[in-house]
């Protein structure tokens, strides 16, 4: 009895150690895979932190008025992060930064006057360009936002059709909030503002075109949660458009178009107009 008892404890104790020797392996595994995380992390950091302080020195440059300086910087800079960076890791860092200026709020810190500097310009485009015909997204959003509303020097032929680009990222299953919103205001609202630019002289888009608008807006308001001040616009320019057909049915008797506005409760300044023989 003893004896077998003796040969259970040996037993017992080499199925412990062998657990224990397990978990330490694990342990061990497990302390490897973090430390390559964190390194990996790590070297993220430096990396980006080296692009973003090349840009900043850029606008050293350019704020002592040195812009020639700070323009041959620059081109150098980013001719280097082209040589000496992997794809994979310039595309980590592109991401970041389009996502810094779009979704953080922080283009301030990257722009001058609202723009970003050519050769950053030109990087980020040729990176979002890829990512829009891959249609990922937020990247889709992001194309949009920097370059949907201004001439584009890298697409002067236009062949990326910047509001297609809009209508994938709104139809796309991660779309979120924001691509709502800005699919909303460009499609209903900036439409409607346009139109209502010369009231109460004229209506710069077709009774069509002001239609095709608000079904836009209904579809949209069915489908996803707009923004309640983006609503408010909407109701606003469907009832000036109303006061505006009302104007027009009168006759255009002077001033009337002011005085159903101020009935209807819709505020509307009155523009300066010159006329020129």
């Amino acid at each position: 009895m003893i004896k077998i008892h003796a040969e259970k404890l040996l037993l017992y104790k080499f199925i412990s150690y062998i657990i224990l020797k397990a978990e330490s392996i694990n342990a061990i595994k497990l302390y490897t895979e973090r430390c390559k995380i964190f390194n990996k992390i790590a070297g993220e950091n430096i990396m980006y932190n080296s692009f973003i302080t090349g840009i900043n020195q850029y606008f050293e440059l350019y704020k002592q008025g040195l812009k020639k300086q700070a323009n041959r910087c620059i081109k150098d800079f980013i001719k280097n992060f082209e040589d000496t960076c992997a794809k994979e890791e310039a595309e980590e860092i592109l991401y970041r930064f389009c996502r810094e200026i779009c979704d953080e709020k922080k283009s301030v810190e990257f722009t001058r006057n609202g723009s970003l500097p050519y050769e950053v310009s030109r990087i980020v485009w040729n990176y979002l360009k890829h990512q829009c015909e891959l249609e990922n997204m937020p990247q889709m959003r992001w194309t949009f936002e920097l370059y949907g509303k201004y001439y584009n020097p890298f697409d002067r032929k236009c062949e990326l059709n910047i509001y297609q680009v809009l209508q994938k990222a709104y139809e796309h299953k991660n779309c979120d909030q924001k691509t709502v919103d800005i699919y909303f205001y460009e499609w209903v609202i900036s439409q409607l503002d346009w139109g209502a630019h010369h009231f109460p002289e004229g209506c710069l888009i077709s009774e069509e075109e002001y239609e095709t608008a608000v079904e836009t807006a209904e579809k949209v308001m069915a489908e996803k949660n707009v923004a309640p001040e983006l609503i408010d616009s909407l109701r606003y320019y469907i009832k000036l458009y109303q006061c505006f057909r009302e104007y027009e049915s009168s006759g255009k008797e002077e001033n009337y178009f002011y005085k159903i506005c101020e009935k209807e409760g819709v505020n509307y300044t009155k523009w300066p107009v010159y006329y020129f023989s």
